[in-house]
């Protein structure tokens, strides 16, 4: 037997495997369809029927029957009547029919094809009403290029969104734009997708369904501003695991502190909508410290004013390039001095100087309660009133400071024990 040539053999185990792959993402799709289920019922007045939908006609009046059709690949529907009836093995009657037709219904919504339908069925009977009902969705491919990880052609059904099939490309990439998307449509129709608002707002108009042959253009971002420091971040930049000690984890949730990523810019959006697009702040953020680096200068910004009114001064406008800092609070309280463990120890909300120092063990013997004082910024304040402690915070306890007398009178008798001793050791 005369062998298959191998580029023969080549050839097919190449299709098969391109098949295979195929047939398994057109597999893994629909299962993501069925187990993530539809946003809405199907809506007869907007669902526009295509080549692979599936369809029962329903006759009722003066003559009672239904039979399941579909849109052919030229896109048309059979006018199936019964003819005869044939006893199945289990003896129940099954209706024959003829085809005596087939008519145009591509490209109509269901309630325009039920109607289309209703003027042809009325032609051959009298009396009868006619009813359509979708009962299979058709599967297509799009196309996706621009800026996404995977570009190319994706299988999409007709209750998929734009931001769907985004998804199923691997996502934006770090370059591309969320708020300038395109959809190219009959050659002659663009639509602008904006994801970022639609995350935003949840508004659907601005992220709509896709259609058979679309094409789904994501273009880079045209500005942009990097976004770094105590944000939890979005898409690329969220907070990630972290390996830090026990005592890190409890003050920063298990998560690192900072993020930093590129974000882009809209004419018009100001500091507040950048910290928005950046996820919004953590816990740990200073407010007061946030700042700008533009073209070399830098900007300080009050976050706090900027959260408690938009029209604040403080929320200026944003422009390319711009670097936006946001450090975060040092989350300790420091106990120095005289005291039995002296360290830094975890800020606690509503603590006071007495709570620190108690952790830290007590005041040893020496130690001078009333020159006790707290380090804040290049503020001294004293801690005899017992104050709330604020995050950064360092408590000195010092040594009690003797007189010379006094010192003298320690020294000597220091000596005198030890000569004792001493004394006490040769004997």
């Amino acid at each position: 037997m005369k062998k298959p040539p191998l580029l023969l053999i080549l050839f097919a185990t190449l299709t098969t495997t391109h098949y295979s792959i195929a047939q398994q993402t057109a597999q893994n799709v629909r299962a993501e369809l069925m187990t993530s289920g539809l946003e809405q019922p199907i809506v007869a007045e907007e669902y526009i029927l295509m080549p692979g939908d599936s369809l029962l006609v329903t006759v009722a009046g003066a003559t009672n029957y239904s039979y399941l059709t579909g849109i052919t690949y030229e896109g048309k529907v059979t006018i199936n009547i019964p003819v005869t009836s044939v006893p199945s093995p289990q003896g129940v009657y099954v209706p024959q029919y003829d085809v005596i037709e087939a008519v145009p219904l591509y490209g109509l919504t269901l309630i325009q094809a039920k109607d289309s339908l209703r003027h042809v069925f009325r032609k051959y009977f009298r009396g009868i009403s006619v009813d359509l009902t979708l009962i299979g969705m058709r599967s297509f491919t799009v196309f996706i290029v621009g800026e996404v990880k995977y570009p190319g052609k994706v299988l999409a059904w007709p209750v998929d969104r734009v931001s769907v099939i985004i998804d199923r490309a691997g996502g934006i990439t770090t370059a591309g734009s969320w708020s300038r998307i395109e959809v190219r449509r009959n050659e002659d129709t663009t639509m602008l997708v904006d994801i970022e608002a639609f995350q935003r707002t949840g508004s659907k108009e601005v992220n709509p369904f896709v259609h058979d042959g679309d094409i789904i253009y994501v273009p880079r971002m045209k500005k942009s501003v990097i976004v770094s420091g105590a944000v939890y971040g979005k898409h690329d930049f969220e907070l990630m695991p972290t390996t830090k000690t026990e005592k890190e984890l409890k003050e920063t949730g298990g998560r690192e502190r900072l993020t930093e990523g590129i974000y882009e810019l809209i004419d018009g959006e100001t500091v507040a909508d950048i910290v928005t697009k950046a996820g919004g702040i953590t816990p740990w953020t200073d407010l007061e410290k946030v700042y700008i680096e533009r073209n070399g200068a830098t900007i300080y910004v009050n976050l706090a004013d900027v959260l408690a009114d938009e029209n604040s001064p403080h929320n200026i406008l944003m422009e390319d390039g711009d670097i936006l800092y946001v450090p975060s609070m040092a989350v300790s309280v420091y106990v120095q001095g005289q005291v039995v463990e002296p360290g830094a120890f975890i800020f606690q909300p509503h603590f006071h100087a007495s709570d620190y120092i108690g952790l830290a063990g007590g005041p040893l013997t020496g130690a001078d309660m009333g020159r006790a004082h707290i380090v804040r910024g290049k503020n001294s304040i004293p801690v005899h009133d017992d104050p709330v402690i604020e995050p950064g915070d360092k408590i000195v306890v010092p040594r009690v400071v003797f007189k010379f007398w006094q010192d003298y009178v320690e020294i000597t008798a220091v000596f005198a024990s030890l000569l004792i001793s001493y004394l006490t050791l040769i004997k």
